[in-house]
C-alpha cells in the first residue's frame, strides 16, 4: 500500500511541476530593426529625394518601444500598441535646408498609420551613415 500511495504523490508532484512551468510567463520578443546605409554630401537641400528603406513585418498585439537610430544611437521614442497584423514599416531621412529629418512610419491596412519624427541639424555632414529604427516588444 505504502509503494502505491509513494506513485501517487511522485505523480502528484510531477503534475505540480508541468503545471508550474507551464504557466510561467513567456520571454521577451527579440527586436526588429528596419535600417539603411545611405550617403550623404553635407549640403541638404529641400526638394531633393529622401533616402528610404521600407519592409514587410507582421507584429503580434501588444506594447512596443519604437525608436529612431542614427549611427548606433537612439533618439526619438514613443511607446505604441499595435494590433496584430502585417504592417508597412517605413524610414527615411529627408534632406531639407541646411538639415536632415528622419521619418519613420508603420502602416497597416485598415488603420491609421502611426509616425514618428525628428528633426537632425547636421547639414554639414558628409559620409556613410547608417539610420533607421527598431521596435522592442514589452513582452
Amino acid at each position: 500500500m505504502l509503494g502505491t500511495l509513494g506513485k501517487v504523490a511522485s505523480a502528484a508532484i510531477m503534475a505540480a511541476a508541468v503545471v508550474t512551468v507551464a504557466g510561467a510567463p513567456a520571454s521577451a520578443g527579440a527586436t526588429a530593426y528596419n535600417q539603411r546605409t545611405v550617403w550623404l554630401n553635407g549640403l541638404p537641400m529641400a526638394g531633393e529625394a529622401p533616402a528610404c528603406t521600407s519592409k514587410s513585418i507582421y507584429l503580434a498585439s501588444g506594447t512596443y518601444t519604437w525608436t529612431q537610430r542614427w549611427e548606433g544611437y537612439e533618439y526619438a521614442s514613443r511607446d505604441i500598441y499595435l494590433a496584430a497584423g502585417t504592417y508597412t514599416w517605413k524610414d527615411c531621412l529627408v534632406p531639407r535646408d541646411g538639415e536632415y529629418g528622419q521619418q519613420s512610419s508603420l502602416a497597416r491596412l485598415g488603420l491609421p498609420t502611426a509616425y514618428l519624427n525628428e528633426m537632425y541639424p547636421q547639414g554639414e555632414i558628409r559620409g556613410t551613415f547608417l539610420f533607421g529604427s527598431l521596435l522592442d516588444p514589452h513582452f
